[in-house]
C-alpha cells in the first residue's frame, strides 16, 4: 500500500499513541487507589481517560478502516484526520485538567461537527464502493449511529440549562451517547469491517445470514437503551422493551456468528497464536457481551450490574478493548495498515492481550466477590494496577514498532481496487459462489 494515499498507516500510529495516552490515564486512575497525587482531581482524569480512548482511538481506528474501504478519492479525508486529532489533544488536555468545563464542552462538540463531515463523505463513497456487498449495511449503520449517538449530547444543553438541572435526565441523555456509539457506530463498524476483509479474501461468507443479522441487530439498538433507563425507571414496560432488545441482539449475533464462522476458521487456521489470540478474544468478546446483555434483562441481574462499579468498568472495557480493540487490531494486520511480525510488535500486541484478559478477570472477579459480601482479592488494588500498567505500554510498542514503516505481509490491502466479491443467487459470497 503506497504511503501517498491513503496515508492509513501513519493514522493508526497516531491512533496506537492516542490508546497508549489514554491507558496510561486508565493506571494512574488505579494508582490514585493506592496513593494520592496531589493536585490531580482523579474524575477530570476518568473523563479525560474514556473521552480520549473512544474519540481518540476507536473513532480514529474506524475512521481509518473505512477511507481504506471508500478509495482514493478525497483529499478531504486527510485534512480531516488531522482536524479532528487536534481535538483528541485538546480533548486529553482539558478534560484531564478542568474536568466538565465549557472549553472542554466545546472542543467535544467540534468534534462531534467534524464526524458529521465524515458521515457526509464516506456515506456515498461507500455506497458507490461497495454496491452489492454484504459489508454496506453494517458499514452505513455504523455511520448512522454517530448521528443518532450525538442526539444525546446535545440534549445536555437543553438539560443543563434548566435551573435546577434534572440530573436523570443529564445521566439519561449521556448514557444514550455511550449506548449509540457502544453498541451502534463501534460494533457495526468493527462488524462492517471485517465482513468486507472476508469478502475481499472471498472466504466462504453466508449472505443470507448476513442479512438477517443486520436485521436483527438494527432493530435492537433503541430497545438495548432501557438498559440504561431501567437504571431509573424500574416499569415492567420497561423491562418487557429491554428483554425484547437483548433477545433480537443476542439472535443477531449468532446469526452473524453463523454466517462468518466458517470464513473466520479458514482465516485463522495458518495464522500465528498471536493473531490467532487476537481474532479468538475480539470475536469471543462481541459473544460474551451479546450474553452479559441478555443476562442484564433479568431483574435481580440489571440490579446487580448497576449496583457494583466493577461490573460496568468491565463491561465497557470489554466493548471497547475486547470486542473492538483486540479485533481490530488482528484487522489492521490483515489489511497491511499493521505488522505484527517484528518481535517488538509482536511483544506490543501480547502485552495489550495480557492487559485485556488480566484486568477483565480482576474486574468481574472483584465485583462478583463484592456482590456476594466476601471483601477483597488480596492486594487487589496493586494487582490491578500491575495488569493495567500493560496497556499502555503494549499500545505504545505498537505505536512504534508495528506501524511505522512499510511492511511486506502476504495480505492484500483493502483499497487495491478489484472488485469485491459478488452475492450468488443461492445467498452466499465470496468462496461459496
Amino acid at each position: 500500500m503506497p504511503d501517498s494515499w491513503p496515508p492509513a498507516r501513519r493514522w493508526i500510529q497516531i491512533a496506537l499513541i492516542n490508546l497508549a495516552v489514554a491507558a496510561l490515564l486508565g493506571a494512574l486512575m488505579r494508582y490514585i487507589f493506592l496513593w494520592e497525587v496531589p493536585g490531580v482531581e482523579y474524575r477530570s482524569i476518568m473523563h479525560a481517560h474514556s473521552h480520549g480512548a473512544m474519540l481518540g482511538w476507536v473513532y480514529l481506528a474506524l475512521f481509518a478502516g473505512y477511507v481504506v474501504l471508500a478509495g482514493p478519492t478525497r483529499r478531504a479525508y486527510t485534512y480531516l484526520f488531522w482536524a479532528t486529532q487536534l481535538t483528541v489533544v485538546a480533548i486529553f488536555g482539558l478534560f484531564a485538567l478542568q474536568g466538565y468545563s465549557a472549553a472542554s464542552i466545546a472542543v467535544t462538540c467540534l468534534h462531534v461537527l467534524l464526524s458529521y463531515v465524515a458521515v457526509a463523505l464516506l456515506w456515498p463513497d461507500l455506497r458507490r464502493r461497495l454496491a452489492g456487498t454484504a459489508a454496506l449495511p453494517y458499514l452505513l449503520a455504523g455511520l448512522g449511529s454517530i448521528v443518532l449517538s450525538t442526539l444525546g449530547l446535545w440534549a445536555l444543553g437543553a438539560i443543563m440549562s434548566s435551573r435546577p438541572p434534572n440530573m436523570t435526565l443529564f445521566y439519561l441523555a449521556i448514557q444514550f451517547f455511550l449506548h449509540g456509539q457502544l453498541n451502534g457506530w463501534f460494533m457495526f463498524g468493527t462488524l462492517g469491517l471485517v465482513v468486507a476483509f472476508l469478502e475481499r479474501r472471498q472466504l466462504p461468507l453466508h449472505a443470507a445470514r448476513l442479512r438477517q443479522a443486520f436485521g436483527l441487530l438494527l432493530c435492537s439498538l433503541l430497545p438495548t437503551y432501557g438498559l440504561a433507563v431501567a437504571w431509573a425507571e424500574r416499569h415492567p414496560a420497561v423491562y418487557a422493551i429491554t428483554a425484547l432488545g437483548v433477545l433480537l441482539q443476542l439472535l443477531g449475533v449468532v446469526q452473524w456468528l453463523r454466517a462468518v464462522w466458517p470464513a473466520l476458521q479458514q482465516l485463522m487456521a495458518p495464522l500465528s497464536p498471536l493473531l490467532r489470540g487476537l481474532w479468538g478474544f475480539g470475536i469471543g468478546s462481541l459473544a460474551f457481551k451479546a450474553l452479559v446483555h441478555a443476562a442484564v434483562a433479568v431483574p435481580y441481574v440489571a440490579i446487580m450490574s448497576f449496583t457494583v462499579r466493577n461490573f460496568v468498568i468491565g463491561f465497557v472495557h470489554l466493548v471497547t478493548l475486547g470486542a473492538t480493540t483486540l479485533t481490530l487490531l488482528a484487522l489492521l494486520h490483515g489489511q497491511g495498515l499493521l505488522s505484527l511480525r517484528g518481535r517488538g510488535a509482536r511483544l506490543g500486541a501480547w502485552l495489550l492481550l495480557a492487559g485485556f484478559v488480566l484486568t477483565e478477570l480482576l474486574l468481574f472477579l472483584q465485583g462478583l466477590m463484592l456482590w456476594l459480601d466476601w471483601s477483597f482479592i488480596p492486594a487487589y488494588h496493586t494487582v490491578l494496577l500491575l495488569a493495567t500498567l500493560l496497556l499502555p505500554v503494549g499500545a505504545l510498542l505498537l505505536a512504534l514498532r508495528a506501524a511505522q514503516k512499510p511492511i511486506g505481509d502476504p495480505a492484500v490491502p483493502l483499497n487495491s481496487h478489484p472488485d469485491y466479491a459478488p452475492v450468488s443467487a443461492d445467498g452466499r459470497a465470496g468462496a461459496e459462489r
